[in-house]
């Protein structure tokens, strides 16, 4: 497997991505990180991926790891670019953590995975309080804040054949009830018992989930 680093450019600007490139690739697939995370932390679940057999580029949105923007508004711009330039590997999958779920589920991909994906546009005071604490301290921001994101940008408008989502029995309480709500509507949603909002992407039951819903969609 080739493993190598790359600058994606946009429209003025640019997404530092690491490209796991298997030697047959059946498809692409775009990891998103969440919230005060970056590419690094999504390795893992890039290995799983690409081991089989898809195409897999782990990127840092803007505000967060090596990306030379601050966190802004355009947020979605960085996935959208990657996207694109994946397309020449075939479809494309966008599966992205929290913040990073949420901008999947919304993207132009043509399968996404979210997971615990942030689909509220409001929060607790407990929750923004929690974040504001465990996360802030990662992300370059100038006047925006996560919560202006999560409220502008759009919402996750469900689709059956074509997204998966996946959150922890001990989710952030909002995830968690959005999720539940979703589930009762028979949309694709799948619980992982025990997993936290801060680690589920990095359970094996999360790996297996995922790589079996690729293989269904690259069939």
């Amino acid at each position: 497997m080739e493993i190598k680093r790359e600058i994606i450019k946009g429209n003025g600007f640019e997404v530092p991505c690491i490209t796991f490139k298997p030697s047959d690739s059946r498809g692409a697939v775009v990891v998103v990180h969440g919230y005060g995370g970056l590419k690094e932390e999504t390795f893992g679940l890039a290995w799983h991926i690409a081991e089989k057999g898809f195409t897999v580029g782990a990127i840092d949105l803007r505000g967060h790891g090596e990306h030379q923007l601050d966190l802004d508004g355009d947020i979605l711009l960085d996935l959208e670019a990657t996207i694109l330039h994946f397309r020449p590997f075939g479809k494309v999958t966008a599966v992205g953590h929290s913040l990073g779920g949420r901008l999947s589920l919304i993207s132009s991909a043509n399968y996404a995975i979210g997971i615990s994906p942030a689909l509220n546009r409001t929060f607790s005071s407990q929750t923004r309080e929690s974040l504001e604490e465990r996360r802030d301290y990662r992300v370059r921001k100038s006047e925006f804040t996560v919560f202006n994101i999560l409220n502008d940008i759009p919402l996750f408008q469900p689709d059956e054949d074509n997204s998966l989502i996946i959150y922890g029995s001990r989710d952030v309480p909002e995830i968690m009830s959005e999720c539940d709500r979703l589930r009762s509507q028979n949309i694709p949603v799948i619980l992982v018992d025990n997993a936290l909002h801060s680690d589920i992407f990095l359970f094996g039951s999360t790996f297996k989930t995922i790589t079996q819903k690729l293989q269904e969609w690259y069939v």
